[in-house]
């Protein structure tokens, strides 16, 4: 029998690796990167000790097993052991939700395993990841149609891989046990019910509206659009489940804008909600949810009046291409700051000084008008500006940030466009501007793949293009500066932006000597001035059609 390794004694030994790999006397930056191994190997021997000792009730000891691979992932996300370490997180927590019967446990245990299957899908373990998912799915959450899912994508994408074999008998049992009879009733989870706790809020413009609904919890909803009857106009209701609303947000709120004369939410039911959008010329609409907090967005489009012209058209204004009203998104503010740097400098502070400073010169120097979405520190939702850009009519959207990374000596530019992330550090720049985790984000890909269809990337990618570019060779002609490129992701900043839109990255706060740079007046300056000749750069090219 294998005896327990004693928890002060395991504390020690970790202390022990730490100094013998830190110490000055011999540890070299050739054997740092052994570190990452050295932390996995020893939490894997912590995790087997645990394991065999079944009767182990001292959670103290399974969450310092925990801790250690926790610190081996945020110290080395790119180290060949961070995968391993959420498979073993995600075995961790599965085993401690065995031993303690604890429901978060197993929660933390699905949030790894989905971590994995995400962020690192092309790793030998991400089928494993998912064939573990769909049976904690179909045997503890009783969830058989997400376990199908589950199995069925470990099938569709990893067809070669050795989990497709048992995915694939898991379906055929699961079809065995449902033929003909009934499919089981499985109780739906209890949910706290949620609440609207502020007015709904809504922009407007003549061919587009953006309607809010926010809630104190997540949510189920459902849609249907009505044929007008009698004196009823068409109508877009939306059904929102296990809620409630005060009589005081009931009151129905005028819009008048030409595609919706008003929007009113009442308690249809005890457990229900019913939002109704009176329509007075909308052609389409899309409809999504968004985390943190949890709110349902409505956009409704219809067709603009047409106008008289008064001049034959060049063939850019005729594709919808010429450039009049600029949106600059300076991003964060108010309770959130973004990333902060080393020094305690935020986010926040520093892309308001850009953001104001291309405006200046954009207004100083062109024709164009020039709107700010904050020209000061206040919080403003991701979705709210959006509409605002969508509002105002905007023909360029432009969102500044600054970066943040664990490596200390990652630094350089880069920019994006919407599209769907197809790499980790696509996934983790979206993630950490949404302020979302994994599982969200891949929520995001599902409703960009709709979204997209009627959204300008082709556009936006030559924007982010000629943005990145101007910005990488003006500042590299008197600083160092490296070009991360022009990337995609599915930030929530440029979803339902009906104009290319952008987010530029301009530096990392976590690096020493671009957050020294950072606070130089000039080289915020020289960051406003590339960014302006990026824009310019595009307009020309789009005059020359």
């Amino acid at each position: 029998m294998m005896r327990k390794l004693p928890l002060f004694l395991a504390v020690i030994i970790l202390q022990l690796m730490s100094s013998y790999v830190f110490s000055s006397a011999w540890a070299k930056d050739s054997r740092l990167p052994d570190l990452a191994s050295k932390r996995y190997n020893m939490a894997s021997y912590l995790h087997n000790n645990l394991s065999f000792q079944r009767g182990e009730e001292d959670r103290d000891r399974w969450l310092s097993c925990v801790k250690s691979l926790q610190v081996l992932y945020r110290l080395n996300t790119g180290h060949e052991k961070a995968s391993l370490a959420l498979y073993m997180l995600g075995n961790i927590y599965a085993e401690m939700h065995d031993h303690f019967h604890d429901p978060k446990d197993l929660d933390e245990a699905i949030g790894y395993y989905e971590d994995l299957a995400m962020i690192f899908p092309k790793h030998s373990l991400a089928d494993d990841a998912l064939l573990i998912l769909g049976n904690i799915s179909l045997t503890k959450k009783n969830n058989g149609k997400n376990a199908e899912k589950l199995f069925a994508r470990v099938i569709a994408v990893y067809p070669d891989g050795d989990k497709a074999q048992s995915a694939a008998l898991m379906l055929l049992q699961m079809k065995k046990q449902t033929s003909g009879r009934p499919e089981p009733h499985v109780p739906e989870p209890v949910m706290p019910m949620a609440h609207l706790n502020q007015p709904i809020r809504f922009w407007s413009t003549k061919n587009y509206t953006r309607i809010v609904i926010e809630s104190t919890q997540p949510l189920r909803f459902k849609e249907n659009f009505l044929k007008a009857e009698g004196d009823l106009p068409k109508r877009l209701y939306v059904d929102l489940f296990n809620c409630r609303i005060a009589p005081t947000f009931q009151n129905p709120i005028p819009i008048r804008d030409g595609l919706l004369k008003q929007v009113r939410g009442a308690q249809f039911d005890q457990d229900t909600v019913r939002v109704v959008l009176d329509t007075e010329s909308v052609e389409s609409y899309k409809i999504f949810a968004m985390a943190d907090p949890f709110r349902v967005v409505i956009d409704v489009t219809g067709t603009k009046p047409k106008v008289p012209q008064q001049k034959l058209p060049t063939l850019a204004e005729q594709f919808g291409l010429g450039v009049k009203t600029i949106v600059i998104d300076p991003g964060h503010g108010g309770k959130d700051p973004g990333a902060i740097g080393i020094n305690g400098l935020q986010e926040k502070d520093i892309v308001l000084k850009v953001a104001k400073k291309v405006a200046a010169i954009l207004q100083k120097e062109t024709a164009y008008s020039v709107i700010l979405t904050r020209d000061r520190d206040i919080y403003i939702p991701l979705e709210e500006r959006t509409a605002i850009a969508n509002t105002k009519e905007a023909d360029l959207f432009l969102s500044i940030h600054a970066n943040s990374a664990p490596n200390e000596n990652a630094s350089g530019v880069e920019t994006y466009f919407l599209s769907l992330a197809t790499s980790r550090e696509e996934m983790q720049a979206a993630a950490r501007e949404n302020a979302a985790s994994s599982s969200q984000i891949s929520d995001l890909q599902k409703i960009l793949q709709d979204l997209m269809q009627n959204s300008k990337i082709e556009e936006s990618a030559r924007l982010a293009g000629n943005v990145q570019g101007e910005l990488v060779n003006g500042l590299r002609s008197r600083y160092e500066v490296r070009n991360l490129g022009v990337k995609k992701a599915p930030f929530i900043v440029l979803i339902g932006a009906q104009m290319p839109s952008v987010l530029t990255e301009i530096a990392f706060l976590s690096n020493k000597e671009e957050i020294v740079r950072l606070q130089d007046e000039r080289y915020l300056e020289a960051i406003a001035r590339y960014i302006v000749d990026g824009v310019r750069q595009y307009v020309a090219k789009l005059s020359s059609l």
